[in-house]
């Protein structure tokens, strides 16, 4: 059977091949599960190159995570869910595997690497809490400062004054930000000055911001920063193999 044969969408009585879904994504550079499944041949070949083990503990907790995040809590459910998309048990142990591998390979790229990266990068690793105020003319931006630095609260007039709506109602809170989060106008700021400092105002993309630092986190290298950075090396070390991998995707459509 061709892949104009294949349906592969239907849609209030339409039908849409395959190959039709294949081109279109080709056209989008979106064949997401073709370098997902690449990545799975890059980490299962080295893991049999570095001799990495999985154990059945493993595999089984790869399966209660992905019950987890699937809310699949019983059997009934798993079997449905597999069911309703044509798959079995078996393509679930094959997924719960390659997961497990994946684990140790990350393991293992990451170890020893940690904490130089770490040393490397700690400013990636700092974080700021803040609230903002936003408005459209700097002059309303300098009244507002004036305001807070004589006494008015920030939440009062962020909820009068603001108009970025998604922080507008909870007093400007935007919360816990790292320096890749922010603007380069606020970051420069922020994570050089004290909880409480009132920065601004700053303009952005033709809008003025007044700024309230409500506490500063320095970079520690703790349980989460770790699996930050595991998880960083991995996607560094898998964009590397995949360079050097002599991978190709011939037409998926082409016809005998």
């Amino acid at each position: 059977m061709s892949l104009d044969q294949v349906i592969a969408l239907q849609i209030e009585g339409s039908s849409f091949s395959l190959e039709t879904v294949l081109r279109s994504a080709q056209m989008r550079g979106g064949f997401g599960a073709i370098h997902d499944y690449l990545k799975v041949v890059l980490i299962d070949a080295y893991a049999e190159e570095q001799r990495i083990l999985t154990s059945q503990e493993e595999i089984q907790e790869a399966v209660t995570r992905w019950r987890e995040a699937n809310s699949l809590y019983q059997a009934s459910e798993v079997t449905a869910w597999l069911n309703e998309r044509s798959l079995s048990m078996a393509d679930l142990a094959e997924f719960a595997r390659t997961e497990a591998v994946k684990e140790g390979v990350r393991n293992h790229v990451a170890a020893g690497k940690v904490e130089r990266y770490f040393a490397e990068h700690r400013t990636r690793f700092e974080a700021v809490a803040l609230s903002q105020i936003v408005v459209n003319e700097r002059g309303i931006a300098r009244e507002l400062k004036f305001k807070l630095m004589e006494g008015e609260p920030f939440w009062g007039l962020a909820r009068t004054f603001s108009t970025e709506e998604s922080s507008r109602l909870g007093g400007g809170y935007i919360g816990r930000k790292t320096r890749a989060q922010l603007p380069h106008a606020i970051a420069s700021q922020a994570f050089r000055s004290a909880p409480g400092t009132i920065v601004g105002p700053l303009e952005i993309d033709k809008k003025f911001f007044v700024v309230k630092i409500e506490e500063v986190y320095p970079a520690e290298l703790n349980a989460d920063t770790r699996v930050r950075i595991e998880h960083l090396l991995f996607e560094d070390w898998l964009t590397s193999r995949r360079k050097e991998a002599n991978a190709s995707m011939p037409p998926l459509w082409a016809h005998n």
